[in-house]
């Protein structure tokens, strides 16, 4: 049954007397419903999935360009302790950042992963106390003097710097540990000033893992790291191991651990040979009392990579196992600087 005036005839007559406006509102009316019914039904539905690929289609994967890292071969911890050099290790390492134009091209801090650094072979210098003349400047400067203890037997190493001006203790660091397989192994360093609680930097090497435990989180370090007095003895093993296979790499590498708990990188790059520094031919050492027949000094550079950083200059004797002869630190562009340089007893 049909009701009253739903006929499509009427609808139809209705439709032709009515107002041209109306009737193109209405068309425009549907049209914008028809398009809502459809955006509607993509939201539910979702894009249509795509067509299956066709036979013989090729596929184009993006591979990494990321060399692959190769495990260091590891020099014998009883090749350390008996003085002898240890056989080369060779480690492809993480590109290090470019370095910036400037003296010497600091290196950016590296990688905190522990595979990332070298292991370079080391010959530890043997037992023996050095004595410097030091000159420190800054509020004032003053002059003073310093000396270097190291040991070293089967069961470990201890280096000692105390330093005085004007006859009265200034400060006083002492770094101990023992070796493995990439040379000094520093467990604890501990500083001393007048007037200032003791600080103190901490390795935890138990477990096969180095950790250093007097910072927050206890970090992993890499092996071979050092902290702010045993990178002496650790640059001056892989110099001496370097020289002794008739090698002279240009730049080496070292994690140095700082009394904050901080991990940097420290970059030591060979400098051009040249005249020793004048304030070292004045201490009557074997420099200056024989110059024509004295060793060539192999000078090297750490580079400040931010300001404030420590920047280090060492002149490294061979008569001395390559512990320095001379030593030079500042905090560019800061006033402080202290200068080590080594004295006949």
């Amino acid at each position: 049954m049909e009701m009253p005036g739903s006929a499509p005839g009427v609808w139809k007559q209705r439709w032709q007397y009515c107002p041209m406006r109306t009737r193109r509102l209405c068309e425009l009316t549907l049209a914008v419903l028809a398009a809502h019914a459809l955006v509607w039904q993509l939201a539910v539905d979702g894009p249509p999935a795509p067509a299956p690929a066709r036979a013989g289609a090729r596929r184009i994967a993006l591979v990494s360009a990321a060399p692959p890292t190769q495990a260091a071969a590891a020099s014998s911890d009883a090749a350390i302790g008996a003085g002898q050099a240890a056989p080369a290790a060779r480690m492809r390492t993480a590109p290090a950042a470019r370095a910036p134009k400037g003296e010497g091209g600091a290196l950016r801090r590296g990688p905190r992963d522990a595979r990332a650094w070298p292991v370079y072979p080391t010959l530890a210098p043997p037992s023996i106390t050095l004595r410097y003349a030091l000159m420190q400047t800054g509020a004032a400067t003053a002059a003073g003097a310093a000396d270097l203890e190291w040991r070293r037997d089967a069961s470990g190493f201890s280096l000692g710097l105390v330093a005085r001006l004007a006859g009265r203790p200034l400060r006083e660091w002492q770094s101990t540990g023992s070796f493995d397989a990439a040379g000094v192994a520093p467990s604890r360093l501990v500083e001393r000033e007048k007037g200032r609680d003791v600080r103190a930097v901490t390795f935890d090497r138990d477990g096969g893992v180095a950790r250093l435990s007097s910072a927050p989180g206890r970090p992993v370090v890499a092996p071979g790291a050092q902290d702010r007095w045993s990178w002496i003895a650790q640059l001056a093993a892989i110099v001496e191991a370097a020289a002794r296979r008739g090698e002279r790499p240009a730049h080496w590498d070292l994690q140095v651990a700082g009394l904050r708990g901080q991990l940097e990188r420290w970059t030591f790059r060979v400098l051009p040979l040249g005249d020793p520094p004048p304030e070292l031919l004045q201490q009557g050492n074997e420099l200056s009392a024989r110059p024509d027949r004295a060793p060539a000094l192999l000078h090297v550079l750490r580079a400040t990579e931010q300001p404030y950083d420590l920047r280090i200059e060492a002149w490294l004797s061979p008569s001395l196992h390559h512990l320095p002869a001379g030593l030079r630190m500042s905090t560019p562009p800061g006033p402080w600087s202290l200068s080590l340089w080594q004295r006949n007893p």
